[in-house]
């Protein structure tokens, strides 16, 4: 019985999700800096298709929120062209638990091209520069809507940090 309860309690507090803070930083934002925009890539694994989660499921809700939230959604080909290849790529991670419940990860992290400041020479064609990270745990029948609405939380740490640090490059104009 204690351990019945105990495992509950826990489920229950995972079936919150909650996103670790200190990953949206004033250090982490001035890399979004001068960004005319990122390029969207959804990725998920296998056990998060197998339950329905799939890019395919989110990626018109998060073009239209970025787009919405004066964030520019670039084109492959525009990203390409870009000299930091800016990207948002968004990571779905599930993993399947007792009863048909999924735990799950939502990942966003903007990536883009940098060079190196001891020898300049070297360039790195996809270098982390802002990242947020949630977590959570939901039924398999609410996997889609629990999931969606934790990648949309995340989203809007997203246009929040990215609100923030444009609001200040409007203001040295």
């Amino acid at each position: 019985m204690k351990r019945t309860l105990a495992l509950t309690a826990v489920l229950a507090f995972l079936a919150i999700p909650f996103a670790v803070e200190a990953q949206d930083t004033e250090w982490n934002r001035y890399t979004l800096e001068d960004l005319e925009g990122v390029f969207i890539r959804l990725e998920s694994n296998d056990a998060c298709n197998m339950a329905g989660v799939t890019p395919a499921a989110y990626e018109a809700d998060v073009s239209l929120k970025l787009t919405e939230s004066e964030v520019g959604v670039l084109t492959q080909e525009e990203m390409l062209a870009n000299p930091a290849m800016p990207e948002l790529r968004v990571t779905l991670e599930c993993a399947s638990g007792l009863g048909g419940a999924i735990a799950y990860s939502v990942a966003l992290r903007v990536q883009q091209s940098a060079q190196m400041l001891r020898d300049t020479q070297i360039t790195l064609p996809e270098a982390v520069t802002w990242f947020h990270t949630a977590v959570g745990m939901s039924s398999g029948d609410s996997a889609v809507d629990s999931i969606g609405s934790s990648l949309m939380t995340s989203i809007d740490v997203f246009v929040e940090a990215w609100s923030a640090i444009h609001a200040e490059d409007e203001g040295d104009l």
